[in-house]
């Protein structure tokens, strides 16, 4: 037999959650995804070519 509750357990809405685990992942996130277009070639190759490169 289903427990009686089932319906009242899980057919809530979801609660927004915004435990620090999740701010820090989305903020580790954003970091390597900066981190990684900035040392990009073509970052550097801009930025040699505005200096005044070859």
């Amino acid at each position: 037999m289903q427990n009686k509750n089932f319906y009242r357990e899980f057919n809530l809405p979801p609660k927004p959650k915004h435990d620090w685990e999740t701010i820090a992942g989305g903020v580790l996130l954003a970091l390597v995804i900066i981190s990684f277009s900035l040392l990009s070639y073509g970052f550097w190759n801009a930025l040699i070519e505005i200096i005044g490169g070859k």
